[in-house]
């Protein structure tokens, strides 16, 4: 059965004899203004409902986008983490000399601004077990150069963090605000211009026998043989575990600079520290 209320005006004319019915039927199939206005509020109001419920759920998502994107930055293969300890705040400032931009320090006492860090140019790093990383220009040649000595002992190396930006290092700092408190983050996480990732000049890497692996055998052959020829291509491993009151860095093992083949061979003879170095240039 059809329903009268949606009844086909054009058919009317053959439903009712009389003008008057005809007038009548049409007037009240009008909407009143009272109804109108009500429906018109009530629009207005699912509108804005859908509206302010839209701009919630993209907020959330970017949150939780930004929330992950740091979390992906800090939790790596083995959970390590770039770490600044209480030296870090007695460390000294350097004069540094940006004319040699490979020997330069980068930490909580000597930050780089972004300006400095346009002469720093980043490329993409190709066939690695993690893509989207980036390196400086010169540290990537030579990192190819140490690569392939060690793929002729069988040996696998892979980048798993390399160029960090000032907005990645700035959700690193914030991740780490959240989990663990402002005092923490200000004392212990390096904000943007402090890290050596912020240049492209470091790395943190994998190496393994096995090709795919995302963990490291610190005690393995192939870690050991790393530590012994890295210097030959311009590489120190950053903040040794000796080192940390020096550095004022926790221990990182998987951490490579590159300072450039002379100074690495006469950081590594003479088993110096950046911050020692300049130290005796002082």
């Amino acid at each position: 059965m059809k329903n009268n209320n949606n009844l086909d005006h054009s058919k009317t004319e053959f439903l009712f004899e009389s003008d008057a019915e005809k007038a009548i039927l049409k007037e009240a199939s009008k909407p009143s203004k009272v109804k109108v206005y009500k429906k018109i509020a009530r629009n207005s109001i699912i509108i804005s409902c859908l509206l302010i419920c839209g701009f919630i759920i993209t907020y959330s998502s970017q949150s939780d986008k930004l929330f992950k994107l740091s979390a992906s930055l800090i939790n790596s293969s083995q959970n390590d983490k770039e770490k600044m300890n209480d030296s870090s705040e007695s460390l000294d400032i350097v004069n540094n000399n940006y004319n040699k931009k490979y020997e330069i320090i980068i930490n909580k006492a000597n930050p780089i601004t972004e300006s400095t860090l346009k002469k720093y140019k980043q490329v993409e790093v190709i066939d690695n077990v993690i893509s989207g990383i980036k390196l400086e220009e010169q540290t990537y040649k030579s990192y190819l150069k140490l690569k392939q000595n060690l793929l002729e002992r069988g040996y696998y190396i892979n980048i798993r963090s390399g160029y960090r930006s000032f907005n990645e290092s700035e959700e690193v700092y914030n991740y780490y605000k959240i989990e663990n408190g402002i005092d923490y983050a200000e004392k212990y996480v390096a904000k943007p211009g402090v890290s050596e990732h912020n240049a492209g000049l470091s790395f943190d890497f994998i190496i393994s026998q096995d090709k795919t692996s995302l963990k490291t055998n610190y005690q393995s052959d192939e870690y050991k043989y790393l530590e012994n020829v890295a210097y030959l291509y311009g590489f120190i491993i950053r903040y040794p575990k000796d080192k940390e009151n020096v550095t004022g860095y926790s221990y990182e093992p998987w951490h490579l600079r590159y300072v450039g083949v002379e100074l690495a061979k006469y950081l590594t003879k003479n088993n110096l520290t950046l911050e020692e170095y300049y130290e005796t240039k002082e």
